[in-house]
C-alpha cells in the first residue's frame, strides 16, 4: 500500500470520527423548558415630613424621607425630587425674576432654597431642589462621557444604560472591568433623604411651606 492510499485512508477515518463525535454530541442535547414570571415588587414608599421651627441664623437641617420599598419597572427611569410653587409669586416690581424654588412664604412674597442631600447619584454636597415651573428648568437626558447634560432635574436613584457617565463607573472610563453596564444608580432600602436650608438675612420672618414631590419617571 503506498503513502497515497494510506494518507487517504487516514483521513477518511478521521472525517469519520469527527462526524460521529459531533453527531453523538448533539444527539445527547436536550432543551429543558423555562417559564416563569417576574411580578411587580411594587413601588418606593416615602414617609416623614420637614417641620421646623428656626430660631437662629446659619444653615439648618429641617428634616428627612426615609425611602422604603423597591421598583422593578422598565426602565430608564429616574427618581427625581422637585417643588411645584404655583403659590409664588414674589416681589412686586422686581427688577429680574426672583427664584421660586424651596420654602415659600405663606403670603407667596419670599423664598428660602431647599437642599437634598442624595448620595448615591455621586455627589458628595447638598444640591438645590428646583421648582418645575422656573424658567430655565430642563429635563433629564443621559449625560454623555465628556459632556454632562445641563439638566435641572434634581435626581435621587436611576436606572439608565443610556448615560455614559453611570455606566463608566467610578473611574469614568468605559469598556472596562469597573463598568456598570445597566447604569444602575440605586440603593438598598431603607435609605434616608435629607433636607436643610439656610437661614439668613434673606429668610423673612415668617411662615413658610412648599410643595415637595418625589415621583419615579419613566425616561423616552
Amino acid at each position: 500500500m503506498n503513502n497515497t492510499i494510506k494518507t487517504a485512508i487516514i483521513a477518511s477515518l478521521t472525517v469519520c470520527m469527527l462526524a460521529f463525535t459531533a453527531g453523538t454530541c448533539l444527539a445527547k442535547r436536550t432543551i429543558i423548558p423555562v417559564r416563569g414570571k417576574v411580578n411587580s415588587f411594587g413601588t418606593y414608599s416615602f414617609t416623614g415630613k420637614l417641620d421646623f421651627d428656626i430660631k437662629k441664623s446659619g444653615e439648618q437641617n429641617i428634616g428627612k424621607i426615609i425611602v422604603e420599598g423597591v421598583y422593578n419597572g422598565e426602565y430608564p427611569w429616574i427618581m427625581r425630587v422637585y417643588t411645584d410653587n404655583t403659590n409664588y409669586t414674589g416681589i412686586a416690581s422686581a427688577a429680574r425674576p426672583q427664584n421660586q424654588s424651596g420654602l415659600i412664604s405663606t403670603d407667596g412674597r419670599f423664598s428660602i432654597p431647599l437642599l437634598v442631600d442624595a448620595p448615591i447619584m455621586m455627589f458628595s454636597n447638598y444640591r438645590v431642589v428646583p421648582d418645575i415651573n422656573q424658567s430655565n428648568y430642563k429635563p433629564y437626558i443621559p449625560d454623555k462621557i465628556n459632556r454632562a447634560m445641563p439638566y435641572t432635574d434634581c435626581i435621587i436613584m436611576a436606572i439608565d444604560p443610556r448615560n455614559e457617565v453611570w455606566v463608566a463607573g467610578e473611574n469614568s472610563i468605559l469598556f472596562d472591568k469597573d463598568d456598570n453596564i445597566s447604569g444602575d444608580m440605586t440603593s438598598a432600602t431603607p435609605m434616608e433623604i435629607n433636607f436643610k436650608a439656610r437661614f439668613d438675612e434673606k429668610a423673612v420672618s415668617t411662615n413658610y411651606t412648599a410643595n415637595l414631590y418625589i415621583e419615579i419617571l419613566t425616561c423616552p
